[in-house]
């Protein structure tokens, strides 16, 4: 397997040897699909997900190569469910989505050895990633079950500010609508931490947000402006195209709901200035879109950051002497999760060449609708992990 990405024409040998085995009857598709369900059970212990693994499948390799490995995953979890198996509600729905993904879609009959074995390859190489839930047959972990997550109620009232915000026709009206819904989620955040001591906090949770191109650097510097306000960290994984997060529960939800509106909002309004030209008349679109989403992410943190500081310092004297110290132990807790997690992290600045893109990201990032709609979550050049800009 080593051969597939550092030596092709070795790759492509074996698998020429491997193709002629089989046209002489031996079993090499019936041992490699073996092999597969070998190494998705690897990657289960390794922290993996099904919806992990498809879409680094997806990212790197072809369609009818993704097609098998999530044919292969979904088998996984069949075969796991008949044996009585336990899996998370998340595993579960993970691979109701991978089901309902492939039904709708037509690919070619995979039953090969070559793409089978370009499929096994790939996994092999696959290194492990912090757990995000418990994997076939494992229990939750009894530290978290404390833990709270956003209040249905809550939820809410912020849908319903959001459907305000998205019929108006006055940005003035959706900015105040929107504060009030990160004014909300801000509060409930406070609310939640008083319920805790420094010494009962419990450990954090991991999420992994897709992060997809074109600008997949920059919708990965919005996500980090949002985990930030929202007191998560973040670390951008170039190489899987996601965005791993650190934090509480009720925070990560915060995060993944804003981070699914803003970026739609961010790309519709990105979209809508149209294609950009220099004065030497060549095209500058792609600079000009880049640098939006950079400086649409960069106020959107400042208005993010300015609503959750506000909350906290409108809370009585008498429970910010609560609050601070579970908000500092929580923050220690989530640095720790994260070196210990990726010990070898990069800190990362970026840099923009079109002014205009910028101006006219920060100026939209005034006008965004902060308020979330539950269910819309984001999705997907090689690289390693680093701390997300």
């Amino acid at each position: 397997m080593w051969s597939w990405r550092d030596d092709p024409p070795v790759h492509a040998e074996l698998l020429d040897v491997l193709d002629e085995r089989a046209g002489r009857g031996d079993p090499v598709l019936a041992t490699a699909q073996r092999m597969l369900d070998d190494a998705l059970d690897g990657l289960w212990r390794r922290g993996w997900t099904p919806a992990d693994v498809v879409h680094v499948a997806t990212r790197r390799l072809s369609a009818e190569q993704a097609a098998i490995a999530t044919a292969a995953i979904i088998a996984d979890g069949r075969s796991r469910a008949r044996a009585g198996q336990s899996l998370h509600p998340r595993w579960h729905d993970q691979l109701d989505m991978l089901a309902a993904r492939s039904a709708s879609r037509s690919t070619r009959d995979g039953s090969t050895v070559r793409p089978t074995v370009t499929v096994l390859a790939l996994l092999a190489r696959l290194q492990d990633q912090p757990r995000t839930m418990p994997g076939p047959g494992q229990e939750s972990d009894p530290s978290l079950a404390g833990v709270s997550r956003l209040d249905q109620r809550m939820l809410t009232r912020v849908r319903a500010l959001l459907a305000k915000a998205e019929s108006t026709e006055f940005d003035e009206e959706a900015e105040a609508l929107t504060a009030k819904a990160q004014e909300l989620i801000a509060r409930h955040a406070i609310a939640e931490a008083l319920l805790h001591t420094p010494g009962d906090i419990g450990e954090p949770s991991v999420r992994r947000v897709f992060i997809d191109d074109p600008y997949a650097d920059a919708k990965a510097s919005l996500l980090a402006q949002i985990a930030d306000a929202n007191r998560c960290r973040t670390v951008y994984d170039t190489s899987c195209g996601w965005v791993t997060v650190f934090g509480y529960d009720s925070d990560l939800d915060a995060v993944e709901l804003l981070a699914a509106s803003l970026l739609t909002q961010a790309t519709g309004a990105m979209v809508r200035h149209g294609a950009r030209r220099g004065t030497d008349g060549r095209s500058t679109t792609r600079s000009f879109r880049r640098a939006f989403l950079y400086g649409f992410g960069h106020r959107i943190g400042e208005r993010l950051r300015t609503a959750t500081d506000g909350q906290v310092a409108a809370a009585p004297s008498s429970e910010q002497g609560r609050l601070l110290p579970v908000l500092a132990a929580r923050d220690e807790r989530l640095r720790a999760a994260q070196d210990a997690a990726f010990p070898n992290t990069t800190r990362r600045s970026a840099s923009v060449s079109n002014p205009s893109g910028w101006v006219a990201g920060q100026a939209a990032a005034d006008r965004a609708n902060l308020d979330v709609p539950a269910g819309r979550l984001p999705g997907g050049s090689p690289g390693g992990p680093r701390s997300a800009p």
